[in-house]
């Protein structure tokens, strides 16, 4: 996100006329017409961009991309998502891109959308869906049936140039583009050179456009951005709009990489029909849903018994994130993958999520200040949907018990089940499971990933493979140099006594504790865990037991104290966390070619190495959650499906590249440090 921008939320302000009409006070213009604002949409944006026919037309399994100038209301997104329903073929799947710089907040969406019945579906879906807190930058809302919004919050030049990865084949996404937003009288910024141009780098060959206004500043923009221009009659008593196709030049230039191209694997213009993963933690289970849900087939081995039988097996987890007061990657993709994983999980699991709230105590002066940061920075208050800071008298009532400290109020966050989430998401007819079958060696030969595992003297062939597999990865060479650490974790498990039972909510400070649960037809309490850095071995241990303890009563005393007394049970699991404690998703490179490629690195980190470098073909990997795995897997899915299935991406160009598995090696060249050790 864009370092000027990070904090600051400028929702539309907005004037409600008589007749429920949304006008925006800033540029004093209206969002739609009351009497035909549907009509005007299906006119100019759906049917002169011909979606009718070229849906009909799609193969099945096909992906058609729109991209659109301000969001608004979103009345264009349901209109489309509307006639996508109608024509669009089983299994294809549409993915809307929109910028917005100053969205709506959410009860205004909601009253502009009553406007619209024939749309209520829709439009409660998109209401769910909608971001509690926007913050600038990119954020994906996932809706039924292969339908995804990418709502981009900045201006729309410099949103569109966030989703730009720097490669003009995996960038030329767009196939239609709709040009909203208000008048270029009554905005001219927006409708800059830099947006056309914009435009031309996003767009697939023979890409449509189709915008209401016929504006000389429009018509430059476009032409000299590549458009051909054709003017048509408009709707009602509008004369004239434009339509147009995007025509680049038959001279192919040579690209210029902006930066250098370390992060950029070889395009594959086919997605892989099959793809294996290995590991069936939370990590695997997401990465497998997020490719099921895009029609491909995906095999998943698990040395285990069940699902989440590793770091994600616990009976209870806490979905939590460690916001940041300042700007960057680590505090940028705690906050966005914490909002999309408290809307992913009550769609993808509901029987497996206790999203009643959170409570995150400052049991530190130094947590209270950070604290006080992080709610002055993202402008939290007392109704905030994100999160509200409350008092020590307030957090008590909330909790049902007595607290000593203060903290933040996370309405939607709660607890999980993870085995049962990773069981659920698994649950999908395009995934097959293959338990207590480790996978002993994976080869590339003739194209296809060859597995060799347990039990099976024929080797199983993939087009392409994800390992999940934590600090597994270590044992097999193609990714042995990523560098996780193992961090042992032990939880503890107590018997719900009467003073716990009043627990409502889940707690996290120093340590965390669930409500309690019914495991085996009495309820108890998991609590923790330990944090034990590059121990390996999952013996419990009674000092560990003793740790938790001491840990709780700093957080609820009196419920610790009757723990003591029983014969705590407990698990105890290996981690694994990256040295930013930002997980890897991505593709793994040769790691040879690429100290090859980019040895002057050693040198002059700074410098631009305009050259690629290849990458193990079709190699993915999705690692290094650390004690957050449900918070991050579902929004690193996403990641990782964008590069497997060439899709627009669901995080900015900066996030993508923070969360590439190989960012660790460009360090390293640039510190002159081994990249393989």
């Amino acid at each position: 996100m864009p370092e000027q921008n990070r904090s600051s939320i400028h929702h539309a302000e907005l004037e409600w006329r008589e007749n429920g009409q949304p006008v925006s006070s800033a540029f004093d213009d209206i969002y739609f017409s009351t009497a035909s604002g549907l009509e005007e949409t299906r006119h100019v944006f759906l049917g002169e961009n011909r979606l009718p026919e070229r849906w009909a037309s799609l193969s099945p399994g096909a992906c058609f991309t729109i991209g659109e100038t301000g969001f608004g209301t979103g009345l264009n997104f349901l209109a489309a998502w509307q006639l996508w329903r109608q024509c669009a073929p089983e299994n294809a799947r549409l993915h809307f891109i929109s910028v917005e710089k100053f969205p709506l907040h959410p009860r205004d969406l909601a009253r502009a959308l009553a406007m619209w019945p024939e749309l209520a579906e829709l439009s409660r879906e998109l209401i769910a869906q909608y971001p509690s807190y926007l913050a600038p930058g990119v954020h994906r809302l996932r809706f039924s049936a292969g339908v995804y919004l990418t709502l981009v919050i900045d201006e729309a030049s410099r949103g569109f140039e966030q989703l730009q990865l720097d490669d003009p084949d995996r960038d030329s996404l767009v196939d239609a583009w709709f040009l909203d937003g208000f008048a270029p009288s009554k905005n001219p910024d927006m409708w800059s050179e830099d947006l056309f141009q914009a435009m031309a780098r996003l767009s697939a060959a023979n890409a449509t456009f189709a915008t209401f206004t016929c504006a000389g500043i429009v018509k430059r923009g476009l032409k000299s951005a590549g458009f051909t221009l054709q003017k048509v009659p408009g709707f009602g008593r509008k004369r004239e709009m434009l339509r147009g196709e995007f025509t680049p030049s038959p001279v192919a230039h040579p690209h210029t990489h902006r930066v250098t191209p370390w992060h950029l694997p070889p395009v594959t213009h086919k997605t892989p029909d099959t793809v294996a993963i290995v590991g069936a933690g939370i990590a695997g289970a997401a990465a497998a849903r997020a490719l099921a849900e895009r029609n491909i087939r995906v095999t998943v081995f698990e040395q285990g018994e069940a699902p989440g039988s590793g770091a994600s097996g616990n009976d209870q987890g806490i979905l939590y994130a460690k916001l940041s007061p300042k700007p960057g990657p680590n505090g940028d993709f705690n906050l966005l993958a914490l909002q999309f994983a408290q809307r992913f999980y009550p769609a993808a699991c509901p029987e497996a999520v206790h999203f009643d709230g959170l409570l995150q105590l400052a049991q530190t002066e130094k947590e209270q200040q950070l604290q006080q940061q992080i709610v002055e920075q993202l402008s939290l208050d007392g109704d905030a949907a994100l999160a509200q800071p409350v008092s020590a008298a307030q957090a008590s009532e909330l909790a049902g018990v007595p607290l000593q400290a203060p903290g933040l109020f996370f309405p939607s966050a709660g607890w999980l089940q993870p085995r049962q989430v990773c069981s659920a998401l698994l649950q999908h007819p395009n995934i097959e499971t293959r338990f207590n079958t480790p996978v002993k060696d994976a080869r590339y030969t003739a194209d296809q990933w060859q597995l060799a595992v347990a039990g099976s003297s024929a080797a199983a062939s993939f087009d392409a493979l994800i390992m999940c597999t934590a600090n597994f990865n270590r044992h097999f060479p193609q990714t042995s140099p990523l560098p996780l650490q193992p961090i042992r974790g032990q939880v503890s498990f107590a018997q719900a006594t009467e003073e716990s039972r009043k627990l409502k909510l889940a707690l996290c400070g120093e340590g965390y504790i669930a409500p309690a649960a019914a495991r085996d037809g009495s309820p108890r309490h998991s609590f923790g865990a330990t944090f034990k850095l590059k121990q390996t071995d999952t013996e419990l241990r009674a000092e560990e037991h003793r740790e938790n303890l001491h840990t709780l009563a700093s957080l609820l005393p009196e419920i610790a104290q009757s723990f003591e007394d029983q014969p705590l049970e407990g698990r105890a699991a290996l981690r694994a966390a990256t040295p930013d404690y930002l997980p890897m998703a991505g593709p793994v490179a040769d790691w040879d070619q690429l100290e090859g490629t980019y040895q002057a690195l050693r040198k002059n980190r700074k410098q631009r190495i305009d050259r690629r470098t290849p990458y193990q073909p079709h190699l993915y990997v999705l690692a290094g959650l650390g004690s957050r795995g449900f918070t991050y897997a579902p929004l690193a899915a996403e990641v990782l499906a964008g590069w497997i299935a060439g899709e627009v991406m669901p995080v900015s160009e900066e996030l993508v590249k923070a969360l590439h598995p190989m960012r660790f090696a460009i360090r390293a060249l640039g510190k002159n440090r081994a990249i393989m050790d």
